[in-house]
């Protein structure tokens, strides 16, 4: 989350439609590039035209306002059981995992380091598959909120 929380415009590609998040600030310390899948472009479009700052999300007032607020929002949905950011990682993982993406896709995506020899020769950034796993997710978020909207 705080790689999306610091993301400056300047990260994103809207011609190759990349979004390269620097290793300053990466979980490993390594550049992540990413596909911008098509079901968000329009709105990062949208949201740059209206943000007067140059972080993607707007403004930090407090470094710990996103964590202290996630930390209560399962409270304020309703739910019973606790949850936090860390969670919907492991449910997006997961998640992709259960469909058959490959676990080198998934690692990338989440800002992981490729272990072994993997990690040391292969530099390929996976990106059809990356885009593909990413617009298969948003695919199956979207089925929720029709669910809703029904």
């Amino acid at each position: 989350m705080i790689e999306i929380r610091k993301s400056t415009w300047d990260e994103w590609d809207f011609k190759n439609w990349i979004w390269t998040v620097p290793k300053e600030n990466s979980k490993n310390g390594r550049e992540i590039i990413r596909p911008i899948p098509k079901d968000i472009r329009q709105w990062l479009v949208n949201l740059k035209a209206v943000n007067n700052t140059n972080l993607i999300l707007g403004k930090i007032y407090n470094q710990t306002s996103i964590s202290t607020t996630m930390g209560r929002l399962w409270k304020k949905l309703g739910h019973t059981r606790s949850w936090c950011l860390h969670d919907m990682r492991r449910t997006l993982a997961t998640n992709m995992a259960d469909k058959g993406v490959n676990i080198y896709v998934i690692e990338q995506l989440l800002g992981h380091t490729l272990p072994g020899v993997m990690g040391i020769y292969n530099r390929s950034q996976y990106m059809n598959e990356k885009t593909q796993a990413l617009e298969d997710w948003l695919r199956y978020l979207n089925t929720f909120i029709e669910a809703d909207n029904q």
